[in-house]
């Protein structure tokens, strides 16, 4: 968005200079150190960017421009609620919290009265409207209540500008920051429906009306691909992303609706690739971008998608962290560096090493009966995720209900592996004789044991009929005490009261609705006006051992409203708010210090200690005792120095054990331990290599996996160590082995000390076989019965072996090597026998040997005499005579077939023998050639001559 600096600033530098500026770090960046970072570390380091870089940039121009503030306050805000470090300062001197709290306080500075922000003079109202809300929504839920106004404000604004489309139409265009309505949409509906949690009944269905109104506008452009910046389409993957954003604020919708939508979505983006690398682009087959998968990172959170069990996602997650630049922040896919570190930051932050999430299964409200003589109650499911990658032990606790009512929770703690998630039941108990028109609201907190100050929480109430009604005549709610801006001390009560008017007439009690009392966005108590004074009032004193929220906080009162019998007209809900300023407990509180106990133990039976002394002078301890799963307190009276003991059972599974003291000026402290008694030995699996496997190398990688709810220490060959630390995952180590047979010992130990031992036995050689044939390369061989050749083929190895001549059947040697015998059919000329012997443990020998098979007897050429010519005399036969493969043995000359004498052979290769032709008669005559070869073959050939003496 425009704006014109005081003095010259580099994030307004032109685009094209913009973008070589973010090229510099991007070089200078390290991202094989960014490989090695846990989601938990890259986002901290996020947060300490984004913090100090947009409050110099406010500090810089004097402006809240229309997303970077709102967004980075929403993202700063999720970061606090998952436990990150928001007392950590950073590169301007202030702690990430005081750069929060700035920020949050300079945006609701600018709201204008009417509830909506504006940039400049009247410009973009809708587009920095949207961000402003989104982040005081974050604020609102995640950090502080004292901005809770303001964010009803900005809601009613909404009511009044929401098209009949459902939308918010966007007024701004800056890609990809400010682009497109649903975007804008989203962001209020996130606004609104935070919003919703601030008002009376009446006022909050009027939100979720709107909600639904915008969830039915987004749900009908799902497949709207138009990519105009004022239009309605979600081609680009951050337009998808605030759409789940959207749609989640809205809630389930009409049978489930919004949900199905939204898994829809979710697996658009899961599809939706990049080319050469995991990430998204901003559209589909486009380079992937930081502020691109940032969003669809977050987006898949919301979603519920799981990194464990989607690879999409979690290749996503890791190539993320790989993209981070030195200054922790990331660079791509936006102008300015803030937007796509807020939202890589979110997404990550998501999938933080401790995040919990608490939700109701089935109906979130349940009616009891009017007047009925006994006690009732009613009992309310819920789920509790593990949503963090480390494993974690949650204590549930409740808040809220009616003066008379109590809530009790089952179990009092939870140990849940990560991903894990279980079942809590919390179960409302009402007195007898209840009025009309009642609410009653309890809030489920899960407080997470590993990371303080994560919680997850989830509202339900037990009501007497009728419900408040949406119709009828105004109400007005005034806070009566205590006075804005009042202090109130942990540990001190104070009266919480208000009045209820219709037309300027008092609406007193008991059977006109419930005023119910929130600080800090808690509802500490009711009343229904029993005495029917006119003054609906609760003594509310914030516990010394649980009240935690100090500071400028949200204070309000909301009216149920009543339904009433005709003629009378209903009364609608109303909501009065306050501030009220929390001090902390102004004494010291008592040191408890718990013994040391394990962790981890497969007894049942321990022994307790701990030690309860005061730390405010003048202060002695009236109170100390342990508490154990939640059960009743085992009250013990400090001996010398404080010391407590006792001896307690445990139950399988997790443990909390709770020491609490308590001092003569109401100082109470209350300290836990976590301790989980474990009797069930760890699940081993040795994945790699198979059992019995036969490896060729003398290092062998084990590659082991483990199943336990304890840290585990799995050891390799008792040399080789490494601890999971949650219980389950993989390990690889590296084994020296020695040829032969080998056996490897793989033990799990895990915390409580219960053992699984496996054996792994292998068989080891890296020897090459040696391979051989009784017979010669090249060997010739002659005429065979049927063709058929014998030989026999030794191996020389210590493993098992394969034995194949040409790729035919498989022949089998056992270990030590050895012979075999088979045999081949020849066929005439040169016969290729590839053997090939392939061990156990995969070595291989090729060895390729040549039969030549001569059938075929030598052939003779008659040099001299020609044959057919006359001849007379003494007469020197010479002739050439060869074989397909020689040598030619033997080669014998006869006339007529007899007097056979041996042929001379000569130095040029030629044959010669003698013959007095004056022995024979004048005619025709033969001269034969008599010829063997080295393999047998023999032949007679004749040639004719006429003899003339």
């Amino acid at each position: 968005m425009a704006h014109v600096p005081r003095r010259p600033s580099w994030r307004h530098l032109p685009a094209l200079l913009l973008r070589l500026v973010a090229l510099v770090p991007l070089v200078v960046a390290l991202p094989s150190a960014a490989q090695t970072q846990t989601n938990t570390q890259s986002t901290q380091r996020a947060i300490n960017f984004l913090s100090a870089d947009v409050v110099h940039w406010t500090q810089e121009n004097n402006c809240v421009a229309c997303h970077r503030q709102g967004a980075v306050v929403y993202g700063l805000s999720s970061a606090r609620a998952n436990g990150y470090d928001m007392d950590a300062v950073v590169s301007n001197g202030r702690t990430n919290l005081a750069n929060l709290e700035l920020l949050a306080q300079r945006i609701r500075n600018d709201q204008l009265a009417n509830g909506s922000w504006i940039h400049e003079g009247t410009a973009f109202r809708y587009e920095k409207t949207s961000f402003s809300v989104f982040g005081l929504a974050g604020y609102d839920e995640n950090v502080s209540t004292q901005y809770s106004n303001a964010l009803v404000n900005a809601a009613n604004w909404a009511l009044t500008t929401q098209e009949p489309s459902g939308r918010w139409p966007s007024d701004h265009a800056h890609f990809p920051v400010d682009h497109g309505s649903v975007s804008t949409t989203a962001r209020i509906m996130t606004g609104m429906a935070q919003a919703k949690q601030r008002v009376d009944p009446a006022r909050a269905a009027t939100y979720q009306a709107a909600l639904d109104r915008a969830a039915a506008y987004l749900r009908a452009n799902l497949n709207n691909n138009d990519t105009s910046a004022p239009g309605n389409g979600m081609p680009y993957t951050f337009q998808v992303a605030w759409t789940v954003l959207g749609l989640k604020a809205a809630g389930p919708g009409l049978n489930d609706v919004n949900t199905g939508a939204i898994n829809t979505l979710a697996e658009r983006l899961i599809t939706r690739t990049s080319p050469g690398n995991a990430g998204w682009g901003n559209l589909p087959n486009e380079a992937a971008n930081d502020f691109a998968t940032g969003s669809a990172i977050y987006a898949l959170c919301l979603a519920g998608r799981e990194p464990a069990t989607d690879p999409r996602l979690r290749n996503a997650i890791e190539w993320m962290k790989t993209r981070q630049s030195a200054d922790g922040s990331w660079r791509t896919g936006s102008a300015t560096f803030d937007i796509p570190t807020t939202f890589a930051a979110l997404g990550l932050s998501c999938f933080g090493d401790f995040s919990v999430r608490v939700s109701v299964v089935g109906a979130e409200r349940q009616e009891l009966l009017v007047d009925n003589p006994s006690p009732q109650q009613a009992t309310f499911t819920f789920t509790v995720k593990n949503h963090g990658y480390q494993a974690d032990t949650y204590t549930l606790s409740t808040q809220g209900g009616l003066p008379g009512w109590t809530a009790s929770v089952s179990p009092v703690t939870l140990f849940l592996p990560a991903g894990g998630e279980g079942t809590v039941t919390v179960t409302v108990h009402a007195p007898p004789r209840l009025l009309p028109a009642l609410t009653s609201a309890v809030t489920l907190i899960a407080s997470s044991g590993g990371a303080p100050g994560v919680t997850g929480s989830a509202r339900v109430a037990a009501y007497t009929p009728p419900l408040p009604p949406v119709t009828g005549l105004p109400t007005v709610t005034t806070i009566v005490t205590p006075a804005a801006n009042a202090r109130v001390t942990i540990g001190n009560g104070t009266l919480l009261s208000a009045r209820v008017t219709n037309g300027g007439a008092i609406v007193p009690g008991p059977a006109h609705g419930v005023v119910t009392f929130y600080v800090a966005g808690v509802p500490v108590g009711a009343d229904v006006d029993a005495d029917g004074d006119g003054i609906y009032a609760f003594n509310w004193v914030p516990a010394v051992d649980s009240w935690t929220i100090t500071g400028a906080q949200d204070y309000r009162a909301v009216y149920s409203g009543v339904e009433r019998q005709a003629p009378l007209a209903n009364l609608l809900g109303s909501t009065a708010s306050s501030t009220l300023n929390i001090d902390p407990f102004p004494h010291l509180t008592p040191m408890v210090t718990i013994g040391n106990p394990p962790a981890f133990t497969r007894e049942t039976a321990l022994d307790i200690w701990g030690y309860a002394t005061p730390r405010a002078p003048g202060a002695v301890i009236t109170y100390a005792a342990f508490i154990i799963n939640g059960g009743a307190p085992i009250v013990l009276t400090p001996g010398n120095g404080g010391l407590i003991h006792t001896s307690i059972t445990l139950e399988e599974g997790p443990n909390i054990i709770q020491m609490t003291a308590r001092d003569s000026f109401g100082g109470v402290t209350t300290k836990q331990v976590n301790l989980t008694v474990d009797r069930v030995a760890p699940i081993l699996t040795i994945l790699s290599p198979a059992e019995n496997a036969a490896v060729n190398t003398p290092v062998v990688t084990v590659r082991s996996s483990v199943q336990d709810q304890t840290p585990v220490r799995v050891e390799t060959q008792w040399v080789n160590s490494s601890l999971l630390e949650f219980g389950n995952g993989t390990v690889e180590h590296p084994v020296n082995v020695s040829y032969g047979s080998q056996v490897i010992l793989v033990r799990a130990t895990d915390s409580a000390g219960n053992v699984t031992e496996k054996l792994l036995y292998l068989w080891v050689d890296a020897g090459t076989p040696v391979v051989s044939t009784h017979f010669a390369d090249g060997q010739l061989q002659g005429p065979l019965p049927n063709g058929t050749f014998q030989y026999a083929i030794n191996v020389q190895t210590v493993s098992a072996t394969t034995v194949r001549v040409n790729g035919g059947p498989a022949h089998n040697l056992p270990r030590g090597g050895g012979q075999i015998q088979t045999s081949v059919t020849l066929a005439p000329g040169v016969n290729t026998l590839g053997i090939s012997v392939i061990s156990e443990t995969g070595m291989t020998a090729n060895l390729v040997r040549r039969v030549n098979y001569d059938v075929q007897a030598p052939t003779a050429t008659l040099l001299s005499p020609t044959a057919g010519s006359t001849v007379s005399g003494t007469l020197t036969v010479r002739a050439r005579v060869t074989d397909n493969f020689g040598p030619v043995t033997n080669v014998g000359f006869s006339r007529d077939m007899s007097g056979i004498r041996v042929g001379t052979q000569q130095s040029d290769g030629t044959w010669t023998a003698q013959f007095d032709t004056r022995e024979m008669v004048n005619g025709s005559h033969t001269i034969d050639l008599w010829m063997n070869d080295g393999v047998g073959n023999f032949a007679v050939q004749s040639f004719n001559i006429v003899v003339s003496n």
